[in-house]
């Protein structure tokens, strides 16, 4: 009887016990839920660090003498997946209070009702949105704001809408860097030769340098008078004519004086109407070649190449299709580990020659940055026409890449003009220059506002002008989006054997699984067999 009652107790007991470890267990999920709101810790195991703060903006939050106030504007009744898109933003934001040691501070404007939140949100220069949501049985339209407003000390700078969450830190620290910045430095940008007018343009660069720095003076050559070029880095960008001795004497003189310059060249102007291209001469080249590049005259294409997109007309409607262009490469081999190229994954490069180092200047090294693939080629040396339908096919046997198509000079450069007389009179030629950088590529077409903004543009340029000019905040703050990850080229052999073995393995393989299944069940059968066979008796024929 006692052995009975026992049965009925335990379980009991063991009920309540699981209740209590259950219990305990929420409330420890719970403990740690609560505390972690406090306690902001977070492991980034994404490949880009999606979720966690460069070293630059970790630096620049750091750096802050005063506070800086976030206040976000998200409205409540987003549909999805935008609902999900404020806890990114808090986390973005955990990361900078915490970087900041407290300094930036954020707070989420919860106003309620809607259209009180709503005339606030617009006060505070938000754009309203259009979301659609499906209902039950139709299609609904939502108007919304996504955006924030920082402030720092009597500055402001808003956000009107969040348009991308790969780029949020780039918009943020961008913002505060320019709310905090005391003095911008200063970028000479030459006119007078021709340049690309990317300053005009549409182009995402064109509106952010002005905001980082003082571009705002473009520097006429050759100059009206005596006084040399004075700035923090020079920038010569797509020249398409002849520079004179006097220009070359004011670029020239500048490095001997240690202002680091880039310079952005074509060897091969692109006639955009046309989809061709001329060789032209600038005068650049026996300059470069002095301080230790040579600039070549024959177009890089390389199968690994960007995607256009081309408008064609047929029956009377236009209609535009995107097609791979072998002209414009899709740089992915490049010098990761350097702060020119941090952060970046690739690079569109379109209409570009390719950059051969010679022998350098005692006290300089060239370091190339940016390479095309394996799969690139010289174009042919009478190359016109760069229609996408007009691609030179290489010979089996000719020579291919990897080409050097950027890269950095670094060191004490010689001057052009050492050992001549100089062409401005009255001026003294500056022999050498103290160590100083010189930033090269071999094209200028990724400025061309008749061209599509290519993907690493933007970063490799405002990287490399912050490199040049020294300044740390900038280099690598960039957008954070997917890891370009480009196939490989497969080899016919192994693509078919992949494809007939994929159609074969779909039949084979429940057939093989059968087969297993059915000698796994006849040696159980047969073990369970001589389990239950009776041994045989002493004495007893068989």
């Amino acid at each position: 009887m006692a052995l009975m009652a026992q049965g009925p107790e335990r379980r009991r007991q063991f009920a309540i016990a699981s209740a209590a470890g259950v219990g305990l267990a929420g409330l420890i999920l719970l403990l740690v839920n609560v505390l972690s709101n406090w306690l902001y810790l977070r492991w980034d195991i994404t490949a880009s660090r999606a979720y966690s703060l460069s070293t630059s903006s970790k630096k620049l939050a750091r750096s802050l003498e005063d506070p800086v106030l976030i206040k976000v504007y998200f409205s409540q009744s987003l549909p999805a997946p935008y609902t999900a898109y404020a806890r990114y933003v808090k986390d973005i934001l955990d990361e900078y209070r915490t970087a900041s040691r407290g300094r930036v501070r954020f707070e989420f404007v919860r106003t309620q009702p809607a259209q009180e939140f709503d005339q606030r949100a617009m006060e505070a220069g938000m754009a309203p949105l259009q979301f659609q949501e499906m209902g039950s049985d139709q299609l609904q339209i939502r108007r919304g704001f996504m955006g924030l407003v920082l402030f720092y000390r009597d500055r402001s700078e808003a956000l009107p809408v969040i348009k991308s969450f790969d780029q949020l830190e780039y918009d943020l620290t961008s913002r505060i860097a320019r709310m905090t910045r005391k003095d911008k430095k200063k970028i000479a940008v030459t006119i007078g030769h021709g340049e690309t007018a990317w300053k005009e343009s549409k182009i995402k660069l064109a509106q952010d340098l002005p905001a980082f720095y003082d571009i705002d003076t473009p520097v006429a050559l050759p100059l009206a008078g005596a006084a040399p070029i004075q700035a923090d880095a020079l920038m010569v960008a797509g020249p398409q004519q002849k520079f004179d001795d006097k220009s070359l004497w004011a670029i020239d003189q500048a490095i001997m004086r240690g202002i680091p310059a880039a310079f952005l060249v074509d060897t091969q102007r692109f006639l955009a109407s046309q989809f061709m291209v001329m060789p032209q001469s600038t005068g650049l080249e026996d300059l470069l070649k002095t301080y230790g590049v040579k600039l070549t005259s024959r177009l890089v294409y390389d199968a690994q190449c960007e995607t256009v997109g081309m408008t064609q007309n047929l029956g009377g409607f236009a209609f535009t299709t995107s097609i791979r262009f072998p002209f414009v490469p899709q740089v992915t081999n490049f010098e990761k580990d350097h702060p020119i190229l941090r952060g970046i994954q690739s690079v569109g490069m379109p209409f570009v020659t390719q950059l051969e180092a010679g022998p350098p200047p005692e006290g300089v090294r060239f370091t190339p940055l940016l390479l095309s693939s394996d799969r690139s080629w010289l174009a042919p040396a009478n190359t016109y026409s760069v229609a996408p339908n007009a691609i030179p096919q290489p010979k089996p046997n000719e020579a291919h890449g990897p080409y050097v198509l950027g890269g950095v000079l670094e060191g004490t450069f010689p001057s052009y003009f050492a050992g001549k007389d100089a062409p401005v009179k009255g001026e003294t030629v500056i022999p050498k220059s103290p160590k100083t950088s010189i930033f090269i590529l071999g094209t200028s077409r990724l400025l061309d506002p008749n061209l599509p903004e290519f993907p690493g543009v933007g970063a490799l340029l405002t990287n490399a002008l912050a490199y040049l000019s020294k300044d740390d905040i900038l280099i690598g703050i960039q957008s954070k989006g997917d890891i370009l990850r480009p196939l490989k080229p497969v080899r016919p052999a192994v693509r078919e054997s992949v494809k007939y073995g994929c159609i074969l393995a779909v039949p084979l393989l429940p057939v093989l699984w059968g087969l297993l299944r059915w000698r796994r069940r006849r040696a159980w059968r047969s073990a369970l067999a001589a389990g239950f066979a009776l041994p045989a008796a002493a004495g007893v024929p068989q």
